[in-house]
């Protein structure tokens, strides 16, 4: 039996998928080429935004006509099937088998079930010990970098956001168990790694966030440190002055913010001012300067005035931001923000999006262009030259390079090079080997 497990959405999807492969590679299943190669298909749902859940849909139909040329299992898994569950079913009904995101380990019992010819066989129950997930049974991606899990699902309430529905409140994995498995990465031969969670910077698991750093960083061989997504609220001193003082955590802080209007934060249920966010980041003092910063906006609200609006433009031009991820709101099912009016217009939605990011990309380029002359750190993430002759790389500012190695010139895949920017565009740099 052979496996193909697509998948959509954030880094705790992509390693909840390597989690996923690991399960299966143990019951004596094969990767597979692609669907038509396949007898069993995984769909890795995201559904924090309705274009995500639009391109599941549309591959369980390009799924449904496959089904009806050759036996096929078709399971869909993550935050989609903990949001709709039985839904699924009616909607598809050509899935055989509803995994939630808690449910992981579960995935051998469905598989064999629905392979018995048992119909809609679902598990979208809560296993409050899922974060505990053995770490050696993952599979992992042939990356430069690992992902490790380090908290489950999220106590904050903000009332666009599905994550409390779909991933439970959190769960904090030991620390101890942390710094273990990444010994283990490092074994392995990996010298980066993301920690993960959606709230990460609000783990407690036996130490704060900043201490789970330092210690992480102690492991010998390791290199860079990152993590993702950070909450302002859990934001503290302790973690700033780890970030800009401790060498093996890469320079880069992703720090949503979603809005600069106090109005709009207010009905998002973000629990700070933009005067307090503000305050945070004033936590990294002059370590700021040595930072890529970045964070998500989201445009259009239900209820954001042109003034809104304004207010943060008016912060993009006064923090600057090196990157940003900028969206459209997306109603979702279950929140507290389809109780509010969304009277204003899709057009001027689209409008303001393309502003905010037009002046997005001048702020990053002239972020990147401050780059150009300085001799960095930046590891490979290509194991040969791509389309255009160069190879992939990244900073620890987690800025893309596209980098000139030389004719014939093999380069260490996963490893450390010092490279010189030659030059930059708002969406890489360009180097070449120092």
């Amino acid at each position: 039996m052979k496996y193909l497990i697509e998948t959509w959405g954030c880094q705790m999807n992509d390693h909840d998928s390597e989690k996923l492969a690991g399960l299966l590679a143990k019951e004596g299943f094969e990767a597979a080429a692609g669907v038509g190669d396949a007898d069993v298909v995984i769909l890795n749902t995201c559904s924090i935004r309705e274009k995500a859940v639009n391109k599941v849909y549309s591959e369980l139909g390009r799924l449904r006509e496959e089904k009806l040329r050759r036996p096929l299992l078709v399971g869909v898994t993550g935050c989609l099937a903990q949001q709709e569950k039985e839904g699924l079913f009616r909607r598809a009904p050509q899935i055989d088998f509803v995994m939630g995101t808690m449910a992981i380990q579960q995935l051998p019992r469905l598989v064999e079930e629905a392979r018995a010819g048992r119909t809609r066989v679902i598990d979208t129950g809560e296993y409050p010990d899922n974060h505990l997930f053995p770490p050696e049974t993952a599979l992992r991606h042939s990356t430069a970098k690992a992902l490790v899990t380090i908290i489950e699902g999220c106590n904050h309430a903000c009332t666009y956001c599905v994550v409390p529905t779909t991933r439970g409140p959190e769960r904090h994995r030991p620390w101890k168990d942390v710094v273990a498995e990444v010994r283990d990465l490092v074994e392995m031969g990996y010298r980066e790694v993301e920690l993960l969670g959606q709230n990460v910077n609000s783990y407690m698991g036996g130490c704060t966030f900043a201490q789970l750093l330092d210690r992480v960083a102690e492991v010998d061989g390791l290199e860079w440190i990152r993590f993702t997504t950070s909450h302002p609220m859990n934001f503290t001193r302790e973690l700033a002055r780890t970030l800009v003082t401790n060498p093996k955590v890469a320079p880069f802080l992703h720090l949503p913010v979603q809005s600069g209007s106090d109005a709009v934060l207010r009905r998002m249920r973000r629990e700070y001012t933009i005067d307090q966010y503000l305050e945070r980041l004033g936590y990294l003092e002059a370590g700021r300067d040595r930072l890529c910063l970045s964070t998500d906006f989201i445009v259009g609200f239900p209820g954001e005035t042109e003034a809104d609006f304004e207010a943060t433009m008016a912060l993009l031009e006064r923090v600057r931001y090196d990157a940003s991820f900028s969206f459209i709101y997306s109603p979702r099912p279950g929140t507290p923000a389809l109780r509010l009016q969304d009277d204003l217009p899709a057009q001027e939605k689209s409008d303001r999006l393309a502003r905010l990011q037009a002046r997005q990309v001048e702020l990053t380029l002239a972020s990147n262009r401050r780059m150009v002359g300085r001799t960095v750190p930046a590891r490979v993430e290509s194991r040969g030259a791509v389309e255009g002759g160069h190879w992939l790389a990244r900073t620890g500012e987690w800025k893309n390079v596209h980098l000139a190695a030389g004719e014939g010139r093999r380069l260490p895949f996963g490893e450390l090079v010092n490279v010189r920017i030659t030059d930059a565009g708002p969406h890489f740099l360009k180097a070449e080997i120092a």
